[in-house]
Parts: C-alpha cells; structure tokens; sequence
C-alpha cells in the first residue's frame, strides 16, 4: 500500500453553539489556546507525515483561505474544495470526490477535534484488514453519573461521569479507501448511512485510541480543552 500522506478534513461547520465565536469565523478556526482549532488539527497531521490537505469548506471559507493561504507557512501543501450548500457529511464528501482527484487510499475528519492519536498506529489497522474504511474509537465517557443498584434497590455504587471503557465512541477520524464513495448517499450523514451498509457488509474496521481526544462543540467543551491544552504536557504537534 502507497504512503498515506493526504486527509480531508471537512471544515465548513457554523458551529452555532459556539456563538458569538463563530459569528465571523467557520466553528474550525474558533481559538483554543492561541490557535485555532484547525490549526492544532493541521500541525498534528503534518508531525505524523501527512502534508498534502484537502479542506472542504463553506460558511465564511475565506477566513481559513487568507489565515492558510495554500499552506505553505504551515509546512503543508492545502488545496480548497467549496461545497456550497452542502446540508452534511455525505454531501460534502461527495463534493470533494467530484472536484479532487483523491488518492486510493487517505484520511478524512472532521475540523473540530484535538487529538494526540498516533496516525501510524490508526494506519496500520488499516493496513492489516484493507476494508474501505477504519473508524478511529475511543472508550465513551459517560455524561452522566452511573448508579449500581441491587436486587432491592438499594445504590450499591455510584460513579459520576464515567469512562465507559466497554463503549466506544465515534472520533471521527477515519481512514477511507477511495471505494468509501459507491457507499456515498444521495441524501444524509456517512455515520447514518455509508458506515451502517460498510458494517453490514463487514467492510469497517476499528482503531481504539485510549490517548487525549477532544470534541468542540459548546462552550463547556472549548474551557476544557483550553485547560488541557494550557496545562498538560501533550507533545503532538
């Protein structure tokens, strides 16, 4: 199998619960520790050897075009595609596929996630199964606190908030092989649609990270990866 050396992140979100942040600005160029979080995710990517980026954007795309330009500031190669109207996953993919020339195999994201997942690891799964696409897990904290109860009810345990190391949740960081797009709908996210058929087909694989990862998508979820990012000593980019 070729190198992997290019990802499409999808990074056209208005990420309105994060306003007023992304009243001016796409939800992947809202700041977390003094950079945006596109940024963390492009540095990432370029420190485990991928440097040909593939942004798909839409609402305010001209605040990533004139902070990246085409990349090379960031020591990466960025190419555009604009999916305009584009209403979810799938149709934004989809869009990619039709006005890039993709690579047979590459990673695709999301734009709001900071992660230290180590890419070559995630690669090797791949590798090691070849289906058309590996999803990248990791074990699902609870939102809630978890009582234990008895046969009498009475609380044997409580646990608040949890890790649920048992349950796994979606990252949404993926590995595709070009095929991901006969799976593509017409209408509707890749979560709810393609990766329900891959997984019926037994054509999805998985990779469980075990490391930091962090989802923005509110404000409380912004605080706390600040207070990660400022305080911990997480070297992956």
């Amino acid at each position: 199998m070729p190198k992997i050396d290019t990802a499409v992140i999808l990074a056209g979100g208005k990420g309105l619960r994060l306003r007023p942040e992304t009243a001016d600005k796409p939800k992947a160029m809202v700041r977390v520790a003094g950079r945006p979080i596109i940024e963390w995710i492009i540095l990432w990517l370029k420190k485990n050897g991928v440097k040909n980026i593939i942004l798909s954007v839409n609402y305010k795309k001209e605040v990533l075009t004139d902070y990246f330009g085409d990349g090379h500031g960031f020591g990466v190669k960025i190419t555009y595609n604009h999916h305009r109207g584009a209403k979810d996953t799938g149709d934004a993919f989809r869009s990619v596929f039709k006005n890039i020339n993709l690579p047979e195999t590459f990673i695709a994201m999301n734009g709001d996630q900071i992660t230290d997942l180590p890419i070559k690891k995630l690669i090797k799964r791949h590798e090691k199964y070849r289906p058309i696409a590996t999803v990248a897990v990791c074990p699902l904290k609870s939102p809630f606190g978890i009582v234990h109860l008895d046969e009498n009810h009475t609380i044997k345990s409580f646990y608040e908030k949890p890790v649920l190391y048992d349950k796994f949740m979606n990252t949404g960081i993926y590995i595709f092989e070009n095929g991901i797009k006969s799976y593509l709908p017409k209408r509707g996210a890749i979560e709810n649609t393609a990766f329900k058929q891959l997984a019926k087909a037994g054509k999805l694989k998985a990779y469980t990270h075990r490391g930091f990862f962090s989802t923005v998508n509110d404000h409380k979820d912004l605080e706390s990866t600040e207070k990660i990012l400022a305080t911990s000593k997480l070297n992956f980019i």
